[in-house]
């Protein structure tokens, strides 16, 4: 009889439904994925002002750093009556986001060849640095979130606007949420942003045999300094888990 482990990955379930293997299987070892969405999205109001300024002088780029962030944007011009200027080009953070904002209307002009703010950043400081004139650029996304696209831009000299647009808080009860009602019998846990590991950690420990896995640098830069060691998913792909166990 094959081993069985299971994975339990923190997240949103629209987000991962359709990227997480319904199974996989590596000689007589199976994987168990299992969801456990321990984050809620509030969409903010963005200020009549702000969307006058998408509408009536233009913005050359808006950045998508996440697939949520294109669907807040995309309710909230929907909300306003208003329609995207065409002459706005569209940069996204991967590969993913790139599809949904494809999905929502969105022609988009440039995602890097990895995901990630570090590959985005490289690849997208190459693109406009033959730009006399550094471009305007607005950046929806979550409130408190990681500026560290925004602050590299507005140091190339871009004119960067970054505008709240959803707010991310750990859901309630969510001890009472566990699958399978514990953490004793999952092998593996997947952190997918700092909140993730944020809001597990103010709800339950983590045993010490479970193994962690981080998706990003930032979320396992983020494990480092609570103290917790992770291995890094490569191409933050779960078909490859099984390169980290």
């Amino acid at each position: 009889m094959g081993k069985n482990i299971k994975i339990v990955v923190t997240g949103e379930n629209r987000d991962l439904e359709e990227n997480i293997p319904s199974g996989h299987w590596d000689s007589d070892v199976s994987f168990q994925w299992v969801q456990w969405p321990v984050l809620e999205f509030k969409k903010l109001t963005v200020s009549p002002e702000v969307l006058a300024r998408v509408i009536e002088k233009p913005y050359e780029w808006i950045i998508f750093t996440s697939p949520r962030a294109v669907r807040f944007w995309t309710e909230t011009m929907v909300e306003a009556g208003l329609d995207f200027p065409l002459e706005t080009q569209v940069a996204c953070i991967g590969e993913s986001t790139s599809e949904v904002a494809g999905g929502d209307g969105y022609t988009p002009d440039f995602y890097p060849t990895e995901p990630g703010s570090e590959k985005f950043l490289e690849e997208f400081e190459d693109l406009i640095s033959n730009n006399t004139q550094k471009p305007t650029v607005l950046i929806p996304m979550a409130e408190g979130g990681r500026l560290k696209i925004a602050e590299r831009l507005s140091e190339l000299g871009c004119s960067v606007t970054v505008v709240p647009l959803y707010k991310t808080q750990a859901r309630n009860n969510l001890s009472s949420t566990l699958p399978g009602g514990s953490l004793v019998d999952v092998s593996v846990i997947v952190f997918t942003s700092p909140s993730s590991v944020e809001a597990v950690l103010s709800s339950c420990p983590l045993p010490p045999t479970m193994k962690v896995v981080a998706i990003g640098n930032f979320t396992q830069e983020y494990l480092s300094k609570k103290g917790i060691s992770s291995h890094l998913l490569p191409g933050s792909s779960f078909e490859r888990i099984g390169e980290v166990l």
